[in-house]
């Protein structure tokens, strides 16, 4: 049976009643047909819905829906408050949620009650659009442009429609199906019109493919990428949130041949007299040293006093060597490193993609470890993490076309990638281990709008790794984010560049800071 009203030019079809609370279920019949009503006055009938994909048509019908809503209640006051009881009750159960139909039932309270106020951005876009429209209620046209803004926006961020959980929203409001003529059958319900196996895909144009659940911590081999599940912290209430976000090992967000001159500032960096870092170490057993080597001399008392011969090495003395040191360069892969800096032709990916191969190409060695990884993030359920040069490769050029092939995209979910780049570090048995994070400002997310919560995250990934001993250093591009650099990295581990032409000489001084 239909759990919404449906209607058409001759009828007006009402679902079977549902259990509401309080008198709500004996005035849904009421509400329904006023609201059919409003379509039958208001609306155009079987718009043909062509090329429009099937998120837009579901956001396009709620704001038609607003529309005659809002046409009727100037003609029948008394209307507001009919409607108003059942935006409660679809408010109330879905909560916080960030799916499609949590957000369409957000967004119709939001525009039905003035004095509701909703903390997500995209909701109280939604209200300023359309307060912007004022009394022009018999122009659809401007209202299809804000349903066309807010459907863009929702495939940026990379919502998912899913045609087992949308129901229209409030439960008096009709299927909508009186709106838009389909190529199928008549017969066809909207709802199921509405969907398709790649709706997301569709609204959003190039949204990536994702398993439904992310995997448990570790990791699962599949045909195309890799998938990690790791935890996320919530400082509003101080927890960390287990399996909160997914990254996805495999090749970046968009990759395109690219052949680039070299940036200004990297020119200097060739060749750069190679820091050796030194561990102390005692040698033992030795015929002379500075100290005797008390192991030793027992031994050698032991072999006096049973008539054995004795090699007579009793002696230490102080020496040294090499000391181990793996770095893992990770790279800020988001769509703001395209931008270019007053005064530069080279973007900012384009700079710290070739500041990374210099500094491989004259630091990487047998003691001195470097591997080069980057990220971007489309949301919790997607942050790709790309592995450019691994520790003990040679860079060959191979791993240049990789790199170079890369281009901008998406977000900076810096927390994520932090932790990732911690385990891809585990496996490492150098004395010092060290991520050196490249990125243009502070974390930035489409599915999160408080600016404090990403970097409170970032900064207990920080946190994190320090207790197993890897340290994170930041070299930020953007000057205007210094403050939430040394709020995330710490005193001393960050360092801010303010010219990119000097990003070549700042690079290679934190680096061979990190060396010593």
């Amino acid at each position: 049976m239909p759990s919404r009203a449906s209607l058409t030019p001759e009828a007006i079809t009402l679902a079977p009643p549902l259990p509401l609370p309080g008198d709500a279920e004996s005035l849904l019949y009421e509400a329904s047909v006023a609201h059919a009503i409003g379509h039958l006055r208001y609306s155009a009938h079987a718009r043909d819905v062509g090329t429009l994909k099937p998120m837009r048509v579901a956001i396009q019908s709620l704001i038609e829906d607003v529309r005659v809503e809002r046409l009727m209640m100037r003609a029948y006051p008394g209307l507001h408050s009919l409607w108003a009881r059942f935006h409660r009750i679809s408010t109330d159960r879905h909560g916080d949620a960030l799916t499609f139909s949590a957000l369409a039932a957000r967004l119709a309270h939001a525009l039905h009650d003035p004095a509701y106020a909703d903390p997500n951005h995209w909701v109280d876009k939604g209200r300023t659009l359309i307060a912007a429209l004022g009394e022009r209620l018999h122009d659809a046209a401007a209202f299809d442009e804000v349903a066309a803004i807010l459907a863009s926006d929702l495939g940026q961020m990379r919502v998912r429609f899913d045609v087992q959980s949308y129901e229209v929203e409030p439960v008096y409001r009709d299927d909508n199906r009186f709106l838009w003529r389909f190529e199928e059958s008549e017969t066809v319900h909207a709802a199921s019109v509405l969907s398709d196996s790649n709706a997301n895909a569709d609204a959003s144009g190039d949204a990536a493919e994702m398993p439904d659940h992310p995997e448990e911590a570790g990791d699962r081999q599949s045909e195309q990428a890799r998938t990690f599940a790791y935890p996320e912290w919530n400082y509003r209430n101080a927890t960390l949130r287990e399996d909160w976000v997914t990254v996805i090992e495999g090749d970046a967000p968009h990759t395109a041949p690219r052949h680039r001159g070299e940036p200004a500032g990297i020119r200097a960096m060739r060749r750069v007299a190679l820091p050796v870092t030194w561990s102390a170490r005692r040698i033992t057993r030795e015929q002379d040293g500075d100290d005797l080597d008390l192991d030793g001399f027992i031994e050698h008392a032991i072999a006096r006093r049973s008539g054995l011969p004795s090699s007579g090495r009793v002696f230490t003395r102080a020496a040294g060597q090499p000391r181990d040191v793996s770095v893992l360069m990770l790279v800020d892969l988001s769509a703001s490193t395209a931008r270019c800096p007053p005064g530069s032709h080279a973007s900012l990916l384009d700079t710290a993609r070739e500041t990374m191969e210099r500094l491989v190409d004259t630091f990487d060695s047998t003691h001195h470890r470097f591997a080069l990884h980057g990220f971007a993030s489309n949301g919790r359920e997607d942050v790709r993490y790309v592995r450019l040069k691994e520790f003990g490769d040679a860079y060959a050029q191979t791993h240049r076309h990789r790199l170079h092939a890369i281009c901008p995209a998406w977000s900076t979910r810096v927390g994520a990638a932090l932790r990732h780049a911690g385990h891809c570090l585990a496996r490492e048995r150098s004395a010092s281990k060290v991520v050196v994070l490249m990125t243009d400002g502070e974390p930035s997310d489409i599915d999160v709008f408080d600016a404090r919560y990403l970097i409170d995250d970032a900064r207990h990934a920080v946190e994190t790794l320090a207790k197993r001993r890897v340290r994170v250093h930041c070299v930020n591009f953007d000057p205007q984010a210094d403050e939430v650099v040394r709020k995330i990295f710490g005193a001393g581990n960050g360092t801010t560049v303010a010219r990119v032409a000097r990003v070549g000489t700042v690079l290679e001084r934190v680096v061979a800071r990190i060396l010593r």
